[in-house]
Formats: C-alpha cells, structure tokens, sequence
C-alpha cells in the first residue's frame, strides 16, 4: 500500500547524528499490515527492497562540483568531505542491482526565466548566479552519477522534489512507500523533500554521508534539529546492509 500510512514516529538521538541507530524494520509488500518501519533492539536497520525507492537530488555540476555556479559557497569542498557522490553512487548501483528503481532529480531552468516565480531569496540566487540552465555544463549530472537505462529523471524548478513534478506518480507506479534520500543540499532540497515525504505518508530514509551541503555546520544543523524528526538518520553501509543481496 503506497501512501498515508499509520506509521511509528522515529526519531534518532539528536546528539549522536553521525553514528544514528535509527532503526526500520520492514513488513513486505503482500498485503500485510504493521508498519512499514519500527525499531529494533541491536540499532540496525532492516529494509524490504520491493518497497523502496531511491532518490538523488541535486547531484548537478553548479551545485556540488569546483567550477559550478555556486562553488564559492563551498558546497564543492563539503561535498568531497562527505564522500557523497562515491557514496550515492555505491547506493545506485547496490539498488539497481536489487532491482530497486533509481529516481535523479534534477532543477533545471530555460536560459531565459520563464515561469519561475522568484519569491525567495534561493530562486532570485538561482538567476542571479545563472546557474542550472537547461543545456549548460552546470545543469548537467556530477560524473558518476548520470541516469543510467532504466532509471527515473524527474526535473523541478522548486526546493522540493515532490513540488510540480512526476515524483509521486513515479513511486505509485512503482509501487513504493519507503524513500532513501540522497544529495544536495542537506538543509534545503533533501530536508525540504523529507519534510514533504514524512507528510504524505512516505518513510524517509536519509544515508546522511550520502548528502552534502556548504559545510559540516550547516549539514549537522540539519540532520540534528530537523531530518532526525522527519526521517531515520543513517549512513550508506548500513543502508547497503539492511537492503541486502
């Protein structure tokens, strides 16, 4: 069952973000009831690949890569800190060959802004600094992490991947109620699409060294005060682990 669902709160402990024992243990997809997550009392992580989905967002050569549109905001140097394009990387291929479907969302924008209201600061930043224009080097998807044959694109011109674009109908295709979330940046795209996913009834996964922002402060602002609330906290290893295979 894809949707709203009566699911337990999780909630990591604030203090030990990096090492989260967030837990998810989860009921297949045949028609049992239960919830799609709940703890487990060795702290480790347990996950049905039929119903999980993985998302990267914003993994895009302006957003994380040297020589991108926002590389002044050290989002370059943050990003190979946390190992995060080898390390949604690992998860790509791990749930492709679980037959787990993978999701890239990318923003992009027309070279000329049209039909892009600019109400934030964020979006006016996004022209100003010309960056992800349809087309351009910037736009495009960090090396190594290109859609490959079978994967999900999903384009956005928002925070939010679920805000105007196909993601939903996507994971109700699939038939999909649990989202690993990756990329960038922690405080934004991936905590504003946690936040949005929790909401709907989805339960959000977040590999948080598989996510990056402009730096290690701004990251664990994020995954302390807000993602251990909306989602369970965890690292890559063990969300290859609890997937199995």
């Amino acid at each position: 069952r894809v949707g709203p669902r009566n699911e337990p709160f999780m909630r990591a402990d604030a203090g030990q973000a990096h090492a989260s024992s967030a837990s998810a243990s989860a009921s297949s997809h045949s028609g049992q009831s239960g919830s799609a997550s709940q703890p487990r009392s060795d702290g480790g992580l347990v996950l049905d690949p039929s119903r999980c989905a993985l998302i990267i967002q914003d993994m895009q050569n302006d957003v994380v890569m040297d020589g991108g549109a926002f590389a002044d905001s050290g989002a370059p140097a943050h990003c190979r800190e946390q190992n995060a394009i080898a390390n949604a990387r690992r998860l790509a291929d791990h749930c492709r060959r679980l037959g787990i479907p993978v999701i890239h969302v990318w923003f992009k924008r027309p070279a000329v802004n049209h039909g892009m209201t600019l109400n934030a600061p964020l979006f006016e930043g996004v022209i100003d600094s010309n960056a992800l224009v349809e087309g351009s080097w910037g736009s495009e998807p960090v090396p190594g992490l290109e859609a490959q044959p079978g994967d999900h694109v999903v384009t956005k011109r928002r925070m939010s991947a679920w805000e105007g674009t196909s993601l939903e109908t996507i994971l109700k295709a699939e038939g999909r109620d649990i989202i690993i979330e990756s990329g960038a940046w922690t405080n934004m795209s991936v905590e504003h699409t946690a936040r949005t996913g929790a909401d709907k009834g989805y339960v959000m996964i977040i590999p948080e060294d598989a996510c990056s922002t402009m730096n290690a402060d701004w990251h664990r602002a994020s995954i302390e005060y807000a993602l251990t609330n909306v989602s369970a906290v965890t690292r890559t290893d063990d969300v290859i682990r609890a997937l199995g295979g």
